[in-house]
């Protein structure tokens, strides 16, 4: 044998040892950490169902039905979802991924930024928490991982990366939600509310909007950032509904305003029988 092939053969002999070393069928690090992930945070991942009330052309009442995606951000039970999953809901039922149905109560919504938060009673029940993260330092091409629950199908699982960053997007109230992510995960409907994490299994942004012209998907999903999420939360949880006007003018500004208008009505009213 030429001695010049004996180093190839070595070589040839060492990688064939570590292909017959690997089980079939063995999975990647990127499928473990989609696995792990998935495993960690979907008991965190609800589906819910929104009841609302429309009428037809007689006034008659027609109970509708809409389905959404929301994640469990304490252990009492507050969950976090988009605000036009649960608007004008009538009735919210919540299915965990034990199958248990319970009935939730909305909490607390920001239409601004489409977000709200609703509870459930848990119980006896330990909840799944899943841990956020940070949307201070994201970076285009980094893994995104969403949990939701397209066309109310149940729970499905979803990968992509960061497609960009800092995208202006208006809301169904008809504001611009600043700094949204996009990714190119799938998101379908029925996804909405539900959580885009990281390849640590934190969530960095609540899934939100779809561009396309079917309804479905094609590339291109948005997700509110979590920090603009971590923001919102404090005066949600505290039973607060509110909205443009009386998050962008301090109360004390609105009772001035008040106050300026009843004293123009007064004087106008004064003048008009001196002069009679």
């Amino acid at each position: 044998m030429p001695k010049a092939l004996l180093p190839l053969l070595v070589s040839v002999a060492a990688l064939l040892s570590i292909a017959l070393s690997q089980p079939a069928g063995a999975l990647t690090e990127d499928e473990l950490n989609n696995v792990e992930v998935y495993r960690n945070a979907a008991p965190g991942v609800v589906n819910i169902i929104s009841v609302v009330v429309a009428h037809d052309y007689f006034h008659f009442a027609l109970p509708q039905e809409g389905t959404g995606t929301g994640a469990i951000i304490d252990e009492k039970g507050y969950i976090l979802t988009n605000h036009h999953v649960v608007q004008n809901a009538k009735r919210l039922e919540v299915t965990l991924v034990d199958g248990s149905k319970l009935p939730a109560e909305q909490v607390g919504s920001d239409p601004e930024n489409d977000l709200a938060v609703i509870k459930i009673e848990p119980g006896d029940r330990k909840l799944t928490v899943i841990p956020m993260g940070s949307s201070k330092d994201l970076k285009i091409g980094q893994k995104t991982l969403a949990i939701g629950n397209p066309f109310g199908i149940g729970l499905t699982l979803t990968t992509g990366v960061i497609s960009s960053l800092n995208r202006g997007i208006r809301s169904e109230s008809g504001s611009v939600i600043e700094n949204v992510i996009q990714t190119d995960a799938a998101i379908n409907p029925g996804n909405s509310g539900g959580p885009l994490l990281n390849s640590n299994g934190e969530i960095i942004g609540i899934n939100m909007a779809i561009l396309g012209l079917t309804g479905g998907s094609i590339g291109v999903g948005f997700a509110i950032p979590i920090d603009t999420v971590k923001a919102a939360i404090p005066q949600m949880t505290s039973g607060k509904f509110y909205d443009y006007v009386n998050r962008a003018v301090p109360p004390f500004l609105i009772i001035l305003l008040l106050y300026l208008i009843f004293n123009l009505v007064r004087r106008r009213l004064f003048v008009r029988d001196a002069s009679r």
